[in-house]
């Protein structure tokens, strides 16, 4: 008997226009997928070989990322690297059906509450050792596609200001930025 070839169909138009509205999206990555994105953002001279990442055995995809994170190529990387080994597809016909898989609907993704200024509590992260800034409260100064940068209110023994990058799923917004006051003339 022969064996038949099958080969999956190629993306439509309208997944293609995923590539071109990267930017705008926000994708949903497994935490060894946000690991890679993490590593790939960091250095553009880093390889993940073809199928790495491609059994993820029900691993949950619940690290929102934002398409503007990373360049094109980076996330051409990650793509390869979370195809079968087996699929005979370009680049950017994987990176389009990666964006599909993981594009996240706009009422899936947190609101617009959390933004520079916002005022927080920090939950328990797991971390070898504990997580020591547990519980802690602070402003948040500044984003980053992982989270964002919180300004730690000092204890009554730190001498120094601390700032912490944490992850949006660990944080707990106690009040929203103050708006700005209107000017009186």
């Amino acid at each position: 008997m022969f064996e038949t070839a099958v080969i999956d169909p190629v993306p439509s138009t309208e997944h293609l226009d995923l590539i071109s509205q990267l930017d705008q999206l926000t994708l949903a990555l497994t935490q060894a997928e946000h690991h890679a994105a993490t590593i790939l953002d960091f250095d553009p001279d880093a390889q993940v070989a073809i199928g790495y990442l491609a059994p993820d055995h029900g691993e949950p995809r619940d690290h929102l990322v934002s398409g503007c994170a990373m360049d094109v190529r980076a996330w051409r990387m990650l793509a390869r690297a979370c195809s079968g080994d087996a699929d005979c597809h370009d680049d950017m016909t994987r990176l389009a059906f990666f964006l599909r898989e993981r594009c996240q609907p706009a009422e899936r993704l947190a609101p617009p509450t959390l933004a520079i200024g916002a005022r927080v509590r920090l939950r328990t992260r797991p971390r070898a050792g504990g997580d020591r800034y547990s519980g802690r409260e602070g402003v948040i100064v500044k984003t980053h596609f992982v989270g964002f940068y919180i300004k730690l209110d000092m204890s009554r023994r730190e001498r120094t200001q601390k700032t912490e990058l944490v992850e949006t799923a660990y944080l707990e917004l106690l009040a929203s930025p103050a708006a700005p006051e209107p000017a009186t003339v």
